[in-house]
């Protein structure tokens, strides 16, 4: 049910504006310009790329599931939140995801946290035991890692697990959340649950546990800077750049004066993809010169059919404003928050 209320949550946000598919590109983290745009549009940061790994099959049932349940509708191709649909997320508030910061790489932390908490546990018996995790690069952060701090030493290990204990106790999430985290643990003769042996034993489908768990993961991760022994686990996850990396490549030229043709061929891409970067650097940057691309009237008027027309889809506004481009609208709705 989880996953079925965040589902509704997020396209009630997109306010009737957008299809089925938007939430699934959202999820997987998709760099097109569209949906890296409705990200600041709708302000759908947290959820950038929180399941990168689902599939469009896994996906799609939950849809159909939302029609057969009659908390969504298709109308003109976009969705529509049914009034059953905003009953359902009344008093929904899904907390700590943080997904435009991570896409992905809180796996990376939660793999080194495996280790450490294996290893730690079999310490006391015995140090044969198969890593619970195979990574190459895993393994050898967390032998630097023990090694630094001298693991077989008692008193670390009791550190170590109080500030874990400590830091899950004060996150401010559900007990659940929580707890499906710990259940992946593995520690001596004990290994971490699978996500069907979870499906089982807390009778909630896959796809919510696992949301519950990305949400978990990027709390602990965000508070772990008050637990050293913790915090440590936590290098190089963040991602603090805010435009994507190639969108990042192409705003390096910008501002050394190259136009969008130039840049484009030296990138040797589409001056279409060159546009969503453009895009996304307006919609991140405070100080991206719109005016350099879009008259004030102009933007005025873009501005004013947006509100009037109560919609970010382009067409729409066009239709009003034939005079402009697309690239201009997109240009103008995207540093709307600016």
């Amino acid at each position: 049910m989880f996953a079925t209320k965040l589902i509704v949550s997020i396209f009630a946000r997109y306010n009737n504006q957008r299809g089925p598919s938007a939430v699934y590109h959202l999820f997987k983290g998709k760099k097109s310009g569209q949906t890296i745009q409705d990200v600041g549009l709708f302000q759908l940061y947290p959820f950038f790329s929180i399941t990168p790994k689902l599939t469009k099959a896994q996906y799609d049932t939950y849809i159909e599931k939302l029609f057969a349940e009659q908390f969504i509708l298709l109308t003109d191709e976009n969705v529509v939140v049914t009034e059953k649909g905003h009953q359902l997320i009344e008093d929904f508030r899904p907390e700590g995801f943080d997904g435009w910061h991570y896409r992905g790489r809180e796996h990376a932390f939660f793999k080194r946290l495996a280790l450490v908490v294996q290893t730690l546990s079999n310490a006391p018996q015995t140090m044969r035991f198969l890593p619970i995790e195979q990574d190459g690069a895993t393994q050898r952060f967390v032998k630097q890692y023990l090694r630094h701090y001298d693991f077989q030493q008692p008193a670390f290990q009791q550190q170590f697990t109080t500030q874990l204990r400590t830091l899950l106790e004060r996150l401010q999430l559900d007990e659940r959340s929580k707890q499906i985290l710990v259940y992946r643990l593995s520690g001596y003769e004990q290994s971490g649950y699978t996500w069907h042996q979870l499906e089982q034993l807390l009778k909630e489908d896959v796809l919510s546990l696992q949301l519950r768990y990305i949400s978990c993961l990027h709390s602990l991760i965000n508070e772990a800077q008050h637990y050293p022994l913790i915090a440590d686990l936590t290098q190089h996850i963040r991602i603090d750049q805010l435009l994507t990396q190639s969108t990042q490549k192409t705003a390096t030229l910008f501002y050394k004066g190259y136009s969008l043709e130039q840049i484009a061929q030296f990138r040797q891409l589409k001056i279409s993809t060159i546009e969503d970067h453009l895009a996304e650097m307006a919609m991140n940057d405070a100080q991206f010169p719109l005016t350099q691309f879009v008259s004030i009237d102009d933007t005025a008027a873009i501005r004013t059919q947006a509100q009037t027309l109560q919609t970010t889809k382009l067409r729409a506004i066009k239709e009003q404003l034939p005079h402009v481009s697309y690239f201009q609208i997109r240009l103008v709705l995207a540093a709307k928050g600016e």
